[in-house]
Order: C-alpha cells, then structure tokens, then sequence
C-alpha cells in the first residue's frame, strides 16, 4: 500500500471479509476500505486514477490487537523498537501497560507523559493503560490524581481513560479491600480499570472479588462499568463451565493471556479476548487454541479472539473488519492454504464451500503458520517484509 493519491485497488487477494466472504479484490480510499467484491466487478470500476497492484495471492486480514507492558523507566528507543517490533508481526493496535507509577512521583509521572507521547506519534494505534505501584494503589485517590497529572504533562493528550492494578494486591488475605476504592473511582470518573492477574491466581477467588465489587458499586456508587470501557480481568483462566457463568453480568472482559480456556468462555458468554506474548507470531496464539487437547475452538473464533473480541474492549464496537466504511488496516500473509477449518478432527477439517458463507483464514496444521509481507495502517504501509520470509514455523 503507498500513499497514493487516487484509490488503490489491489487484486488477486483473498480478503477477509464478513461484508462479502469470498472477496478477490478490494479498494481502499483516504484510509477506508471502499470496496471488497469479485476481480471482475474490480476490473469494471478500475478508471484512470485507480492505482492498481497485485496481491500475489496473499491473505488480507484485519491486523492484530496485542498488549505490551513496559516500566515507567522504559527508554525511548526501547519503546519505538518494540512498538515497530509488534508492527512486524502483523499487529497494528496495542494495549500499552506503563507500570511502576506513583501519583506521588513527579519524575515518573513526566517519564509516563514522555512515552505515551513517543507511542503516540507512532503508527501504532496505542491504547494505554497506568498501573499504579502497590503503595499508590491502597492510597485514596491516586488513581484520578495519576491519570490526570500524566495527561496534563503530555500535551496533546486526552485524558487518560485507563488505570491498571498491580498484581500483588491479589497476595493480600482481601484483595477486594484494596481494589474497590479504586474501583470505584474509576467508575465515577469514567475510567477503565484493568486487573491484571498473577500467574496462578484462584479463578475462584477472582469470581469472588468481581461479582463483589460490582454488587457494591451499584450498592454504594450506584454505577456500573459502561458497555464501552468494561472492567478488565487480564490473565483470567478457568477450566470450570461455572467460574465463567458466574462472571455474566459483571461487566468484565476477560483477557487470556497465552493458550486458555477460550471454549469455555465463548460457551458461557463472556466477553473474551487473547494475547500472545511479547514477541510471539499472533498466529501460533491461534493455532494453540484450534489444536488444544481439550476444548478446541475453530480458527474463527480464535482469530477473532484476538482481533474483534480485543477491539471491543476498548471502544465496546465491532472493530477490527475489512468492510467497506471500515479503517483499511490490515495485514498481507503469505499461506499455504485457505479453509474454514474447525476444530473437531472427527468431522471435516477443513471446508471450502461457497455455500457457508464464511470468510476463509489460513488452514493450521499445527507447524506451519503464516508469515507477514505487509502490515498497512489506515491505508498507510508501516512495514514491508522481505520477500524471502514467506511462512513461519512453529518450534
């Protein structure tokens, strides 16, 4: 994709699309895709100005949502390096965690306020997230005091609309005594909460402190978390059917972090999304969930886990699409083959038929995955792989 100035149309590509499953071209427009359909209807709105390109029968697919956590002394090389890292996996939007901040400390709030504004002028799409130290946490107020501290520092920047936990107020004997004060505040101001859970942490005991809080938020703030900024579980994992029905109606999106229970998730409802770790082909997150011993899901649901399902956390709509109206970003994979494949090896693996009307995605076979030649953000190239690098491999 270049910066041309008349519509780009690019052919002989699959496009992932839930407007038109089965599209071979698309258009895109001022950053927005204009068009997706058939080579031959292509050919018949292709004009003067069109700028046209063949796709070399790559897949364009939405680009991924990732997470990446890094302290309040992070430089800012370190920062641009790993938000260009994170660009050529094929990810275009990223959930950034700064840790480490103290409403108390002046040098880390400016620190704070320095990245958010290197992130920000990145093509990245950032959606960051302060989480408080252990001793600014347990203090009242901090949290408000800390978001709009940074945001006053970083000009330019809205407020802050998201305010992380660290993980060892889940080592106390009451965590949710350390987490509703913060809680709360977050809901009168309007604010995202983020828990992020430590490794291990009883799924029970999480159950318990949310279905908790949320009953004395409404009891003692008379608010709930909006549909648009839930509160979210990062790293919430359970193999039990009961521990994920009892999260319904709280108001929670559950982040799974690494291979988990997806299955279980989706069958109870819960508004669940993935991340693969820092680093790692967003793909092999995928393949991980279709190939689980138990509780296999279907490469849809997986994908969509870590692109749609993620959008939603943050903005509560259906991002993440190659739609016309939608912002044209995007990835170019080269695979090997395209099916809708599901996770069930006693039925079909994998089908090709028209008639589903169901958008094609790489065919995982547990070892090959695919590897990124493009990643396009709002119809700009931010990165170009080497030719040679076509298909990956998972070790």
């Amino acid at each position: 994709m270049t910066d041309a100035a008349g519509p780009h149309l690019m052919t002989n590509v699959t496009v992932h699309s839930t407007a038109e499953p089965y599209a071979e071209a698309m258009i895109v427009e001022d950053g927005v895709v204009a068009w997706v359909g058939s080579e031959e209807t292509a050919e018949r709105l292709r004009d003067e100005r069109s700028v046209v390109e063949d796709g070399g029968a790559a897949l364009a697919a939405p680009a991924f949502f990732g997470w990446l956590r890094r302290p309040v002394g992070t430089s800012a090389a370190e920062l641009e390096a790993a938000l260009d890292a994170a660009a050529e996996g094929g990810t275009a939007t990223l959930r950034l965690v700064i840790d480490g901040l103290d409403d108390q400390d002046p040098e880390a709030l400016t620190a704070a306020a320095t990245l958010l504004g290197i992130a920000a002028e990145h093509p990245v799409t950032i959606h960051p997230v302060l989480e408080l130290t252990d001793a600014a946490a347990r203090r009242d107020g901090s949290a408000a005091r800390l978001a709009d501290a940074v945001g006053e520092r970083e000009a330019g920047s809205d407020a802050v609309t998201a305010i992380g936990l660290p993980t060892s107020l889940w080592s106390a004997e009451d965590p949710g005594a350390s987490i509703l004060p913060v809680a709360l505040r977050c809901a009168e101001d309007g604010r995202q909460l983020v828990l992020s859970l430590p490794q291990g942490a009883a799924p029970s005991t999480v159950v318990h402190v949310v279905t908790g809080m949320r009953r004395r938020l409404i009891e003692e703030a008379g608010r709930r978390p909006p549909a648009d900024r839930p509160t979210v579980l990062f790293g919430f994992d359970s193999p039990d059917i009961d521990d994920w029905e009892a999260l319904i109606g709280t108001g929670v999106h559950v982040v799974l972090y690494g291979p988990g229970h997806l299955s279980a998730a989706l069958k109870a409802g819960v508004p669940t999304s993935a991340a693969p770790g820092e680093g790692q082909c967003p793909w092999e997150l995928v393949s991980a969930h279709v190939h689980r011993a138990e509780d296999p899901v279907s490469v849809r649901a997986a994908f969509n886990a870590q692109v749609r399902g993620a959008h939603r956390m943050v903005s509560g709509q259906p991002a993440g699409q190659l739609n016309p109206g939608s912002a044209a970003t995007y990835a170019l994979w080269d695979v090997d083959s395209l099916a809708v494949q599901t996770p069930d090896s006693r039925t079909a693996a994998w089908s090709t038929d028209a008639r589903a009307r169901t958008p094609l995605l790489p065919y995982l076979d547990g070892t090959e995955l695919p590897r990124v030649r493009r990643t396009v953000i709002a119809g700009h190239t931010v990165v170009r792989a080497p030719a040679a690098e076509t298909v990956g491999h998972i070790d």
